[in-house]
């Protein structure tokens, strides 16, 4: 019997790879001549993504929390907060990139 950190690890691994993969299959349906090279590209894009938006961290921690199948999808596929949040400097050089190329492409507007 695994123990329950293996068992979310299963979980997490499973719940992260088999969404991806039939969200390829579906792609692929459209293109029978060339189904597996649809099916295995939009696979791979779909699990960078799913990575980059932690769905296996999330799905970890939700069975490590015990939550009901229901909730843990949800949890894992819907929730925010485990996402990557922009630091105040990110934020500052963002808008000081914003207002230099305003002033770059449109000159000062006040002169």
């Amino acid at each position: 019997m695994p123990t329950s950190k293996m068992r979310a690890i299963i979980i997490s691994a499973v719940g992260t790879v088999i969404p991806c993969i039939i969200a390829g299959a579906i792609v692929g349906i459209f293109f029978r001549s060339s189904f597996w090279y649809w099916t295995l590209g939009i696979a791979v894009l779909a699990f960078l993504y799913a990575c980059l938006d932690r769905i296996p961290l999330r799905l970890f921690t939700g069975t490590m929390k015990g939550l009901p199948l229901g909730g843990l999808l949800r949890y894992g596929y819907a929730s925010t907060d485990k996402r990557p949040v922009p630091t105040f400097y990110e934020i500052e050089d963002r808008e000081r990139f914003n207002i230099y190329s305003y002033d770059h492409y449109y000159g000062d507007r006040e002169k």
